[in-house]
C-alpha cells in the first residue's frame, strides 16, 4: 500500500500581505494611528467633534424639520443644512430661553400646558 503525501498546510490569513491579511507592518499601524490622531484634531477643530444620540420624533415633527430646511434652501439661500443642525439649533434656542426667560419660555409653557 503505497502512502500518498499530505497536502502542504497554508494559512493565508497569517500572510503580511494579501486579500485577507490580518497582520501589519508597525509602520502601517504607526501611519493609521497618526492618521486617526490628525482626523480627530481636525475634527476638534472644526467643532465637529459629535455625540450621536437617537430620539424619536412625532411624524409632524419630522415634516417639520423637513419644511424648515426646504425653506431655509430656497427661501433663504442656504445651502448646506441638515437635519441634524436643524434640530441642534433649536436646542440649544430652547436652552437660551430657558435661561433667560424662565417660566415665561415657550418650552415650560409647552410641558406645563400654561399658554
Amino acid at each position: 500500500m503505497a502512502r500518498s503525501k499530505r497536502p502542504a498546510f497554508t494559512f493565508p490569513e497569517l500572510e503580511s500581505r494579501g486579500r485577507r491579511a490580518i497582520l501589519r507592518s508597525a509602520q502601517e499601524v504607526s501611519a493609521d494611528l497618526e492618521a486617526l490622531e490628525r482626523a480627530t484634531l481636525a475634527a476638534e477643530e472644526d467643532g465637529k467633534d459629535r455625540v450621536k444620540v437617537t430620539y424619536r420624533f412625532h411624524p409632524e415633527a419630522v415634516e417639520a424639520v423637513e419644511d424648515i430646511r426646504r425653506i431655509l434652501r430656497r427661501q433663504h439661500g442656504v445651502k448646506k443644512v441638515n437635519r441634524e443642525d436643524i434640530a441642534q439649533a433649536a436646542v440649544m434656542e430652547a436652552l437660551r430661553q430657558l435661561e433667560q426667560a424662565g417660566g415665561e419660555s415657550f418650552i415650560v409653557q409647552h410641558f406645563t400646558g400654561r399658554p
